[in-house]
């Protein structure tokens, strides 16, 4: 069955960042259902765009890949919005949905001042959250796939694939699939090659990307992400990869960050972005580093 799709974007209001948060809406089977939901931030604008868009409906519920706040962010909001409404989350993310405490400390640490467009989260009621064990929906289908977070999760509805960031970020250049690794600070790398290959191991569809509004076939993105994973390794092993004395850890960070934008392809290409955008994505590029490097270096190397 084919799905009807709209990516509804969840707009904090920041330049570089407007249309980069945001969750899919189809219906399936009678249930209209929405996969992630963006940032805090957006919150209003998201519920706003979904209210035009479902008109009467219900929102039946919101599927989270995980419960990072750029993918969770909007849920309170939607949980007031839709009295209705239930959420599908990794049992292990659900309880800091419940008590999201130690969520918000950890993406004031990761992100700093952009916790603020993220949106400090408020307690949820555990009894509108389903924990994924529990999901019996009609149509769809559950892996885990932890790497990108330990929580992380990966959808199918129907034959549409909704996998998180499980590859990465993928977005369409002139019409050529890219990918830009999603790597943060307890980033399992092994994990997430594993995850890749449970993925890759399945059928193939067409895919839904969280980010960049991106629509693509799944496995094309998938192994893109996957070959990607291995440059960076390489390149980060490198000997003039090394902290070198004196240096800082935010030093390293950005010098590391210079070498992979010119030595990756992929991001190398961003340089056409606008500059609000190009500063985003050196951003996540410097926390994608940080992450990478715990899987092979002792913490402060």
């Amino acid at each position: 069955m084919t799905l009807q799709l709209e990516y509804i974007p969840s707009q904090p209001g920041r330049p570089g960042f407007n249309d980069f948060f945001g969750g899919w809406l189809t219906e399936c089977r009678g249930r209209t259902v929405l996969v992630d939901c963006g940032v805090g931030g957006g919150a209003e604008d998201m519920v706003r765009r979904l209210r035009a868009r479902l008109g009467e409906r219900d929102l039946d519920y919101v599927l989270l890949t995980h419960i990072h706040l750029d993918h969770a962010g909007v849920l309170g909001e939607i949980f007031r919005a839709w009295p209705r409404a239930r959420a599908v989350v990794h049992e292990k993310g659900r309880r800091h949905l419940v008590d999201p405490e130690r969520l918000w400390a950890g993406t004031r640490e990761v992100m700093g001042e952009l916790a603020d467009m993220y949106g400090r989260p408020e307690p949820l009621d555990p009894g509108r959250l389903i924990g994924h064990h529990e999901a019996d929906l009609p149509g769809l289908r559950l892996w885990e796939t932890p790497g990108h977070a330990a929580h992380h999760l990966s959808f199918r509805l129907e034959e549409t694939w909704f996998p998180g960031e499980v590859a990465g970020c993928p977005y369409l250049w002139e019409g050529k699939v890219h990918n830009r690794p999603a790597t943060p600070s307890r980033f399992d790398l092994a994990q997430a090659r594993a995850s890749l290959d449970l993925i890759l191991a399945e059928p193939d569809g067409p895919a839904c990307f969280p980010h960049f509004t991106s629509r693509m076939p799944m496995k094309e993105a998938l192994i893109l992400g996957r070959r990607q994973l291995d440059l960076w390794s390489g390149l980060l092993k490198r000997p003039e990869a090394a902290r070198r004395p004196g240096e800082s850890r935010a030093e390293r960070l950005g010098r590391l960050a210079d070498l992979l934008w010119r030595e990756d392809p992929d991001l190398a290409i961003l340089s056409a972005l606008p500059p609000a955008e190009i500063w985003r994505e050196k951003f996540f590029l410097s926390n994608n580093i940080a992450g990478f490097l715990e899987n092979f270096e002792e913490p402060g190397g």
